[in-house]
């Protein structure tokens, strides 16, 4: 009787020990550092068009924006705290008299007036300090155009001029976007 009695016990804590261990986590695989999933919802077969055809960059445009990688200034405010910081950054250069930015979508236009002791004009070199300190203010401004031409200059300010009194975000893009058309555009 205490035998059986003892193996009853027995048995019965060994079963309650194994249903303690079992797992109540979720059955689904996790993602380890490194490891990467595919999600069901998104199509792994987008086309990409890297010869200018028929949609021109518009895979690459679709791919970023599935890769997380939508960062373009697509507000009023923030192209105007943009603009405002890198009129800033670039006034801060020591080839650099006055400076106005504006910065909308991934391209930042950038009007200057050099020191009069600067002869190098706007340079790769420059550029590409302007585009550095414009990338450390928004990692989404991939392009810049930075001038010293009069004219530019005025049109930049007029630009800068309709972000902060409250123009339309797509105006001033499309305005923006005219204008770099006829600007060389740097990139890295």
């Amino acid at each position: 009787m205490k035998r059986t009695l003892f193996l009853l016990l027995l048995t019965t804590m060994a079963a309650l020990a194994l249903t303690g261990c079992s797992s109540s986590a979720d059955t689904q695989p996790s993602v380890s550092p490194g490891m990467t999933t595919a999600s069901p919802l998104l199509p792994s077969n987008i086309p990409q068009a890297t010869d200018g055809g028929l949609l021109g960059d518009l895979g690459e445009k679709l791919d970023d924006t599935l890769n997380g990688r939508d960062d373009a200034l697509t507000t009023s405010e923030d192209a105007l705290k943009a603009s405002q910081e890198l009129r800033d950054a670039v006034q801060k250069l020591t080839e650099v008299d006055t400076a106005v930015a504006v910065a909308v979508g991934n391209t930042a236009l950038v009007g200057v007036k050099l020191v009069d002791s600067y002869r190098g004009g706007v340079d790769d070199r420059l550029q590409g300090m302007v585009l550095d300190r414009a990338q450390a203010i928004h990692p989404g401004i991939d392009e810049i155009a930075v001038t010293a031409d009069e004219k530019a200059v005025e049109e930049i300010t007029s630009l800068y001029d309709m972000l902060r009194s409250g123009s339309p975000y797509t105006t001033v893009k499309a305005n923006a976007d005219t204008l770099a058309e006829g600007m060389d555009l740097y990139k890295k």
